[in-house]
């Protein structure tokens, strides 16, 4: 059990200390930054820029201040004096110091004070116990909400109450609540920041005065922290009891509202003002829940030309970055709602967003952290205090990098694309351009049907023209046959003159029944695009041409042939040979198929033919025709 406890000690301390280094970090980056700057640079603070550091400035006092405290109360080297004091009018001045904060954030500060007898305390240690009740209330009720303070005499004591209608307390938590270093969970997504030292520290100086305190919360719907305080001075040792009557300094608030300050920062409206001059730089997407920071950060980057959105959390980053699609996110690690790590992992699930370059920006510098951020896919990491430099360098490295990396995708796009299209339809060429498709180009046998066709008397028409124009009728005709090739999702393996070979089934795999289908219907919107073309043609007073065509199916060795100085995508095989013979066999006007390609279609679509005696082929073939001009049945009651 005691080696549980000490486990469990050490871990609240790592988790301290994680926080304190959180909290230190983030208002140093905003002083060392503005500061390197203006030094650099050889001008003054702006007023903003001023603001921004003298915040700042309070909370890191307000921390040291805790710090010190609690180090003095270990040491026993807390000295206290103890004035009579008019609690009524005491907490009545700390009271209407919150009032306007309390306003701005819209929750609503009730006083109930009722008169008590004089109660003796070390104002300046007891002023830190109300600020920070009054502190975490605000932290903890949101917008709408009610904070009650009441002060009345209970049964010889002083009962001072702080009560809220905020967020409430874990029952889990009640028990550990005053405990040095216990904030709250230190994850990553926590909601509100801390130290752990505030509750603690509140403990520890209500004890000096010879009280207690108490909470009583119902998660969900709020909390109270009860104060009972003696009346009198009969429990103080006499030597620190000072004849004077005390008074609040309230001079000493501007530090203990100093989380509150930063807080309500956030609570200012979000503007993502665009800067026409500058519309054209890249849009970059700053994720961060300190509003102070958040600003100072857009800032540096609004003043190099970046159009910068800002959002206030992991989730309305996420939500910006799909509206404004950026060229780079800086986030946040420790954020309310969704975390940085989290906010980066719907980033790279995200089909549109997956590729952006991701800084994180954290106060946890350790190595874990860093290579948990590295494998979640942060591009950089960046540890506060940064400088501005450092945060443009990291952008600029990035940015450039991404274009490098957009420029070789595009490259390597256009490289496939100009191989793919050769021979494929533009359909499959984008599929496997974007990666959605995968082809396996290496030869290897497949069955596939092949078509096979060409002009009836092109070679003489090309004797009798110029050069030029027997080259402007060839393209003419060519990209009208592969237009009718890609149309039925063929695959147009090489041109010979006016010859064309056509693969289905290769690369992309198809069943016979639909290689011959799509063959079909090739050969056909081939006849009807020659007749197009022949009207245009005979008009310039040029013969009239006609097309004959050969479809076979069997098996082939497909694949990428040649080496690495060029290679084709064709098709090898006496499948290839049976389907030119058929061509050459064929009439003009005439689709000629085999046996093998006929038993596919209905018995009304095809005619049989002779069995022919091929050249270069041993065995008999038996052949069919099909008409050019009909429609295949099934595509009848298709349309039907």
């Amino acid at each position: 059990q005691q080696a549980e406890k000490l486990m469990e000690l050490d871990r609240a301390k790592t988790e301290f200390f994680q926080n304190i280094s959180h909290e230190f970090r983030t208002p140093l980056t905003l002083m060392l930054g503005p500061l390197e700057t203006v030094v650099s640079q050889k001008q003054g603070l702006s007023c903003e820029q001023s603001s921004i550091a003298l915040r700042s400035s309070r909370r890191l006092l307000r921390l040291v201040n805790q710090l010190l405290d609690l180090q003095r109360l270990d040491a026993g080297q807390m000295r206290s004096s103890f004035q009579a004091c008019d609690l009524v009018d005491f907490v009545h001045q700390i009271v209407e110091t919150f009032r306007a904060y309390c306003e701005k954030k819209g929750i609503q500060l009730v006083a109930a004070l009722s008169p008590c007898d004089p109660v003796y305390l070390d104002l300046e240690k007891f002023d830190k116990v109300v600020y920070n009740l009054l502190s975490n209330a605000m932290k903890f009720t949101p917008a709408g909400g009610t904070i009650t303070v009441s002060l009345e005499p209970v049964d010889g004591r002083v009962s001072l109450t702080v009560r809220d209608t905020g967020i409430g307390i874990r029952e889990d938590q009640i028990a550990v609540l005053f405990e040095r270093f216990r904030q709250a969970e230190g994850s990553v997504n926590r909601r509100y920041e801390g130290t752990g030292l505030g509750l603690a520290l509140v403990k520890e100086l209500v004890e000096i005065h010879g009280g207690q305190v108490k909470v009583t919360s119902v998660y969900g719907e709020g909390s109270a922290f009860a104060l009972m305080l003696p009346i009198g001075s009969g429990h103080l040792d006499p030597s620190q009891i000072l004849d004077e009557q005390g008074e609040l300094q309230v001079s000493r608030a501007a530090v203990e509202f100093a989380d509150i300050d930063t807080e309500l920062q956030a609570l200012e409206p979000e503007e993502n003002p665009i800067d026409e001059a500058n519309a054209t730089g890249k849009r970059i997407l700053v994720v961060e829940d300190t509003a102070d920071l958040r600003h100072y950060v857009a800032g540096i980057l609004r003043s190099q030309g970046y159009r910068v959105f800002t959002a206030r959390d992991g989730e309305e980053g996420f939500q910006m970055a799909q509206l404004h699609q950026p060229h780079l996110v800086l986030t946040d690690l420790m954020m309310p709602k969704v975390s940085g790590l989290e906010l980066i992992r719907m980033v790279r699930l995200d089909e549109d967003l997956s590729g952006t370059p991701i800084i994180l920006l954290t106060a946890k510098a350790d190595d874990d952290t860093r290579l948990e951020g590295v494998e979640h896919g942060a591009d950089a990491y960046l540890s506060k205090p940064f400088s501005d430099r450092l945060v443009i360098a990291e952008v600029r490295n990035l940015l450039a990098l991404k274009e490098k990396e957009q420029h070789m995708v595009e490259l390597n796009q256009y490289l496939t694309e100009s191989v793919l299209k050769r021979f494929l339809p533009p359909s499959l060429v984008q599929r496997a351009a974007k990666g959605t498709l995968s082809l396996d180009l290496r030869p290897e046998p497949k069955m596939v049907t092949v078509l096979f066709s060409d002009i009836v008397g092109f070679t003489q028409l090309s004797n009798s023209l110029r050069s030029k124009k027997v080259a402007e009728i060839l393209n003419e005709y060519l990209t009208e046959m592969t237009r009718a090739v890609f149309k039925n999702g063929g695959t147009v393996d090489k041109f010979m003159g006016d010859a064309i070979l056509a693969l289905y089934g290769a690369p992309e795999e198809l069943t016979p029944n639909e290689q011959v289908r799509r063959a079909i219907g090739t050969a056909r919107d081939m006849h009807c695009a020659l007749e197009l073309l022949n009207e245009k043609w005979t008009a310039q007073g040029l013969p009239k041409l006609e097309f004959r065509c050969g479809i076979h199916q069997g098996t082939a060795v497909v694949g990428m042939f040649g080496g690495a100085e060029r290679s084709d995508y064709t098709a090898v095989g006496p499948c290839v040979n049976i389907a030119a013979r058929l061509q050459t066999a064929a009439q003009p006007g005439q689709i000629l198929i085999s046996a093998a390609v006929a038993d596919y279609l209905e018995e009304e679509e095809i005619t049989k033919g002779e069995s022919l005696n091929l050249k270069g082929i041993d065995e008999t073939v038996l052949t069919f025709w099909v008409d050019p001009m009909a429609i295949n049945v099934r595509e009848t009651s298709l349309i039907a």
